[in-house]
């Protein structure tokens, strides 16, 4: 049965990326052909990449809509370049890890909160990794599970698969080094309360840089717990591969 979640994505070239564009299309493919309603965020780059392969036709996929977006554009990058120089964890893939890519992944709330805000009819917004489909065992299973998964009425918070258990951490050991609290890749919101979960991310995040720090999301949001006005986090444990996807019943509709 279909599900009543609207997932969001993005595509934006990174100089520093150590995968090619043409990788990083392959991982899409499957996430694509799999008829989940998708929201894609993407840069020019990508998009004239995307429309030249020869599997890609936005008439044969019309659950998917394009929006033109680089990062230079967003609040998030905004925001980081007004602290900057930043340092980074100490603790990183030096090659991946860089400033360009922190940002672009603390900005994965305000893409859920921008796609919350369009003519659409689902109840939850969900952020899903461009290129998830390569930790997945079961490819075709897994995007099953997340095209069909309708999350329970008068559901509240954050719904978010995470490595370790939920625990607080010291802002400095959260900006030196990755906690796995919460798998960054995949996480979901009801619509109504996106741009208050926006809200309160990009002000953890302001805690970080002005203390002249910028980390990844998930130790952002391992932060924003602590802070007024943060979503109530619905955890399930999880890893970096197709547990990512199953949601507990408790927080799904009941099955017919």
């Amino acid at each position: 049965m279909p599900g009543n979640v609207l997932y969001v994505s993005v595509l934006v070239y990174n100089p520093s990326d150590p995968n090619t564009i043409e990788m990083r299309l392959g991982w899409f493919r499957p996430l694509l052909e799999s008829r989940i309603p998708l929201v894609l965020f993407i840069d020019a780059r990508y998009q004239e990449a995307l429309e030249a392969v020869e599997w890609f036709s936005e008439g044969i996929h019309p659950d998917v809509r394009m929006i033109p977006w680089q990062l230079d554009d967003s609040e998030t990058w905004r925001l980081c370049r007004e602290y900057s120089p930043l340092q980074l964890p100490e603790s990183r893939n030096g090659a991946k890890d860089t400033e360009f890519f922190m940002t672009l992944m603390n900005a994965k709330t305000e893409l859920v909160a921008a796609a919350a805000g369009l003519e659409m009819e689902w109840p939850f917004v969900a952020f899903l990794d461009a290129g998830i489909a390569k930790i997945f065992k079961d490819v075709e299973g897994s995007f099953r599970r997340l095209r069909d998964l309708e999350i329970r009425r008068g559901f509240s918070g954050m719904l978010l698969p995470g490595c370790w258990e939920p625990a607080g951490v010291r802002m400095d050991v959260l900006a030196g080094k990755i906690c796995w609290m919460f798998c960054g890749g995949f996480f979901v919101i009801p619509r109504g309360e996106v741009m208050g979960v926006e809200k309160v991310a990009l002000t953890a995040l302001r805690e970080f840089l002005e203390r002249g720090r910028l980390t990844w999301e998930v130790n952002v949001w391992v932060w924003m717990r602590e802070l007024p006005g943060a979503p109530v986090i619905r955890w399930f444990s999880a890893d970096h591969n197709d547990r990512m996807t199953i949601v507990p019943s408790e927080y799904r509709a009941a099955e017919l």
